[in-house]
């Protein structure tokens, strides 16, 4: 009995690591995405929903088996890739009863396509520059947290007495995010406020400024990181 276990186990590892069943799972992934698309669209045909909604689930029904697949031919060992936990928990999360009433919960099925990147290397590229940028990236962040706070603060004080989008520290927030934007900052933000406060400006100017600073320090310390990065990578390849 335990020979006969062994011998499945070892067929179904054959065909889970084959590369058409991994084509065939990439393929259910971009139907799944296309169905839940457009049941997310402005057509509306009962028949049509009702067909949708059945390849939703029959996709649905193939990812739980496929889990249950690897689970049975990996046993524990598969919660030992991070891969593979993840696409336990999205499958898990994306299957739970109430998840057909939050479409939200059942479109995470569609991050299981990017275990997939690995298999092309323009988009493994792409992956690894955004890792590569996310310290510098989250750095920045902090900055403009603190830059956004104390301005937002400053423009409550300011201008919060008389004007409404800087009536309380959220719409501060908010406002001040459209001026760094710069989605119509100076028409329907700075003037209305110079009108009443011929001064304010400085305050806006001084904004924009600081902020253009901040983004300039972002894109060079990337520039910088980089260059550091293929001057390693040189060094490397001329020592070999």
């Amino acid at each position: 009995m335990k020979k006969i276990v062994e011998t499945d186990k070892r067929k179904i590892k054959k065909l889970l690591e084959g590369s058409s069943f991994d084509l065939l799972i990439l393929s259910l992934i971009v139907i799944d995405a296309m169905a839940l698309g457009l049941m997310a669209s402005d057509i509306k045909n009962v028949r049509f929903d009702q067909i949708l909604f059945v390849l939703d689930r029959l996709c649905m029904g193939i990812f739980v088996v496929e889990m249950l697949m690897k689970i049975y031919a990996y046993g524990i060992g598969f919660f030992k890739k991070g891969w593979n936990v993840f696409d336990f928990a999205v499958v898990l999360i994306s299957s739970l009863p109430f998840a057909n009433y939050f479409i939200i919960l059942r479109t995470f099925r569609l991050f299981r396509a990017l275990k997939y990147i690995n298999r092309f290397s323009r988009l493994k590229n792409i992956v690894n520059i955004f890792i590569t940028l996310l310290p510098n990236f989250l750095a920045m962040l902090a900055v403009f947290a603190v830059f956004f706070y104390v301005f937002s603060i400053m423009s409550v004080y300011l201008y919060g007495g008389v004007f409404v989008e800087f009536s309380t520290l959220s719409h501060a927030v908010f406002t001040m995010l459209q001026v760094f934007t710069l989605d119509g900052w100076a028409s329907n933000i700075a003037r209305p406020v110079m009108s009443v406060f011929p001064n304010a400006w400085i305050f806006f100017i001084s904004f924009v400024f600081i902020s253009f600073l901040i983004v300039i320090s972002f894109v060079m310390s990337v520039f910088a990181d980089i260059s550091v990065k293929c001057g390693a990578d040189k060094t490397k390849k001329n020592k070999y």
